[in-house]
């Protein structure tokens, strides 16, 4: 069983994602409307809607994902949660999606019902498009939530 199959954790989550959009763009921080980072909007979203109590998220560059092929992002996700590998061809609300920029993934978001929630460098959370043109060649994984 997915963990966001049920309408009423999916109504939950589109309510949270929706409150982080306009919280701008800061590496290595998580906090809503103050500033949050791919992965630790992420993290304080699946926090908030209960997944796990915290995140044990390493320290990394900005720019390690330029020269490191090893799936440190991937890695840590399965570490910390329990999910399956389900590709990123047919996403469900809640999946979390994986994008390739340098020699790994780099960039994490979370899919909702045709689009992408994600902090994006200099920009901050946005919720975009499932099907714009610079994030579809860029998908590597998709990741399902399991109860």
């Amino acid at each position: 069983m997915y963990y966001f199959e049920s309408i009423q954790k999916q109504y939950e989550l589109k309510q949270i994602l929706d409150s982080w959009i306009g919280t701008p763009y800061r590496h290595w921080c998580g906090v809503k409307g103050q500033g949050a980072d791919c992965i630790h909007f992420v993290a304080r979203v699946f926090e908030e809607i209960g997944i796990k109590e915290k995140f044990k998220i390493e320290r990394y560059a900005p720019d390690w994902h330029l020269h490191n092929t090893n799936e440190k992002l991937l890695n840590g996700i399965f570490e910390q949660l329990k999910v399956e590998d389900v590709g990123y061809e047919n996403p469900i609300s809640g999946d979390v999606i994986l994008f390739h920029f340098g020699k790994a993934s780099s960039h994490a978001a979370v899919y909702f019902d045709g689009y992408i929630y994600q902090a994006i460098n200099g920009i901050g959370v946005q919720k975009i498009n499932w099907n714009d043109n610079m994030w579809t060649k860029r998908r590597r994984f998709g990741l399902r939530l399991l109860v």
